[in-house]
Order: structure tokens, then C-alpha cells, then sequence
């Protein structure tokens, strides 16, 4: 393959044989065929099969968006010469790096690091990698192809969260939530006097005899206080660009309430990717779940009341949209506070926040709970 300047001698050369030609200047017949000559050996020379065998090793299979993905290139020439310097070529998700492999003496080896941009979620493959080696005239490159394809997972980008009222004290202040019960396996608070419709089955007989009246167990009910975080995922609320900064605020906020010791269930309204409707137990699990959300056109998009379509019970809402949305709300509830994120997120009516990114998100976050 000919570098820019290997193709512009391949035009001076067809340029001065066809001036040699038509004026019949022999001299210029000389330098055309010199130009081809030596474009000729580059292409030749750059050919040459480059005597190192690369390695490449993935520093983490799992980076956060935004984050570079570091690689180490061990190279090893098992050759009887020394290899020249050459360039390791790798990509991943559209984006190319260029890494310099510099000359490496018989039976020697070095190793040359490499970082590649990420910029959206996803699973990519990285690689194959390639070695490029332009000759000494700098008009030919030759390309060796390396069978050592990678995978890496490019998850959503979290944010810190925590600070003096930066817990989510609306939801976790009631850390246990107390309420009447009859069953039996229900937490034992106390006794009490029998009172006509009580549970015969929660009298407690021993008390009852000693005390000449019926004592019943008083049980009460011990709820762990529940979190959702939904993901607005219709096309029409947001580009791709604020879509992902939407994905970056629902995995902060799910996991900032996961360390928290709530209950934290992760939904989205793309049919395809409904979520979780059980509450998740590690980050791992918030990260792998949005890992592969994407948006969703006008005819996958499921409405908030088919989601929580068995009712809201105890559990608090908080719905992530974009600068046009939301797609679907509720009609009245006090349960559900809606975020705003995009370029052009503004404040409306039933809007509790409104911000650029995940950033901006993370910073007013402490304010906003307070």
C-alpha cells in the first residue's frame, strides 16, 4: 500500500514519462522510471514479513464509558536479525490508535502500552490488532494482520453520590417501615387484650391462663423501604448522545441506593429491555443490566402504568428522561419524581430537576434531596 508520498511519486513518475514522451526528453524517461524503481522497492521492502510476534493484553475486561481501555503489547522477535521499528495498529468501536513498536534486537522483546477511547456502552470486540511497517524512503506500507481478537464490556459511567445529604433520606430515613400484622411470622412486638376479630391463632395460651383473659400476639410487618429507577428509553425524548448521560444518572442512582441498604429495582420502558423486577442485589448487576439498553422506537416503548401495573405498594419512583419527555407519566401520584437530562433539559410542570449530563447530576444532587 503507498503512503501519500509514495502515491505522489507515482504521479510525477506517470507525469514526467508522458512529458519525456511527447517532447521526446529523455531526461525526464529517466526520472519516471527512477520513480518507479524506487516506489517499487518500498512496496518491496515494506513487504517483508516483520519478524515479531505481538501479544496484546486487556488490562480490564470492564471500563466505565468514557473510560480508556489500557492495553500492554508484548512483542517478541524470535528471528536471527533485528527487527525493524514498525507500528501496532488497534481498534475498537470505530476508534483507531496508533502505538510506535520500536527496533527490537534478535531474540529480545519489549513491551509498548496502548489506550483506546471509549464512548458508548456496549460489548466490543477489540482487534484484531495489526502490525504496519513503512519503508526507509516513507513510500510504501506493508500490513500484517494478527489473528488475537478481544472483548471488552463498556458499561455505564457511575457517579459518587454520597456526602452529608447526599443519601437519599426521603427513602432511606425509614430504614424499617412498621405496620400491622396478622401473620404469625411477622416480627413479635408485644401482648395485648383479645379483641373481637382478632386472629384466634395468635392467642397466646400460656399468658392467657396466668392473666384470666385472652392475650393475643401483636405482630408487626418489617418492610425494608423499596427504590425504582426507570429509564425512559423512547427514541423521541432524547439523542443518542443524552441517552447515554440518561443511563450514566439511573446506574448512579441505583447504585448509590444499593450501598444505602435499599431495596432497588431498575426498570426501563423499551419492551426489549424491561429490567428488573426483583430488587438487584450487587453494582455488577446494575451495570450488566444497562450495558445493552438502547432507545426504543415509538412502537416498543411501554407506559409507566403497564410497568407498575400491580400498583406502586410502598415504593418510591424516580423516572430518568430526556429534554422532550417524559414519554408516559402518571396521572396523579406523589410517589414519582422526574429527572430531566440533555443538552437542552429545561424545568416544567411535574419536573423535580433539570440538568446537562450526569455531571451536572451529581453535583446538584445534594442540594436537591436537601
Amino acid at each position: 500500500m503507498l503512503t501519500r508520498s509514495g502515491l505522489a511519486a507515482v504521479i510525477g513518475a506517470v507525469v514526467c514519462a508522458a512529458a519525456g514522451l511527447l517532447w521526446h526528453y529523455e531526461e525526464l524517461i529517466v526520472i519516471a522510471g527512477a520513480a518507479g524503481v524506487a516506489v517499487t522497492g518500498a512496496l518491496w521492502s515494506s513487504r517483508v514479513r516483520h519478524a515479531a510476534r505481538i501479544q496484546r493484553t486487556i488490562a480490564a475486561p470492564r471500563v466505565a464509558r468514557g473510560d480508556p481501555i489500557r492495553t500492554v503489547y508484548r512483542a517478541v522477535n524470535r528471528g536471527h536479525r533485528r527487527s525493524p521499528s514498525a507500528v501496532i495498529v488497534d481498534s475498537c468501536d470505530d476508534a483507531v490508535i496508533r502505538v510506535a513498536l520500536p527496533a527490537i534486537g534478535r531474540d529480545d522483546r519489549t513491551e509498548v502500552a496502548g489506550s483506546i477511547p471509549t464512548r458508548r456502552r456496549g460489548v466490543y470486540q477489540v482487534g484484531p490488532t495489526a502490525i504496519e511497517r513503512i519503508d526507509a524512503l516513507g513510500l510504501g506500507i506493508g500490513r500484517r494482520l494478527n489473528d488475537d481478537p478481544g472483548t471488552v464490556l463498556v458499561h455505564p459511567r457511575l457517579y459518587n453520590l454520597s456526602g452529608p445529604y447526599g443519601a437519599m433520606h426521603t427513602v432511606e430515613d425509614e430504614a424499617v417501615i412498621r405496620r400491622s400484622a396478622s401473620d404469625p411470622l411477622s416480627g413479635f412486638v408485644s401482648l395485648r387484650e383479645y379483641v373481637v376479630g382478632d386472629d384466634p391463632r395468635l392467642v397466646h395460651w400460656p399468658t392467657s391462663a396466668r392473666m384470666g383473659t385472652l392475650m393475643i400476639r401483636e405482630h408487626v410487618e418489617l418492610r425494608r423501604p423499596e427504590f425504582t429507577v426507570v429509564l425512559d428509553a423512547a427514541d423521541s425524548v432524547a439523542d443518542a448522545d443524552d441517552f447515554e448521560e440518561m443511563v450514566d444518572v439511573v446506574a448512579s442512582v441505583a447504585v448509590h441506593a444499593l450501598r444505602a441498604g435499599v431495596d432497588v429495582r431498575v426498570r426501563t420502558t423499551a419492551r426489549e429491555f424491561p429490567g428488573a423486577a426483583r430488587p438487584l442485589i450487587r453494582d455488577t448487576q446494575v451495570l450488566d443490566l444497562l450495558t445493552p439498553v438502547h432507545q426504543a422506537t415509538p412502537g416498543a416503548v411501554v407506559p409507566l402504568a403497564e410497568i407498575f401495573h400491580s400498583g406502586l405498594d410502598h415504593t418510591a419512583i424516580m423516572l430518568i428522561t430526556g429534554p422532550k419527555g417524559p414519554s408516559s407519566t402518571f396521572a396523579h401520584t406523589d410517589r414519582l419524581s422526574v429527572v430531566r437530562v440533555g443538552e437542552e433539559a429545561t424545568l416544567a410542570v411535574g419536573i423535580v430537576l433539570a440538568v446537562r449530563d450526569a455531571h451536572e447530576f451529581a453535583l446538584r444532587w445534594r442540594p436537591w434531596r436537601n
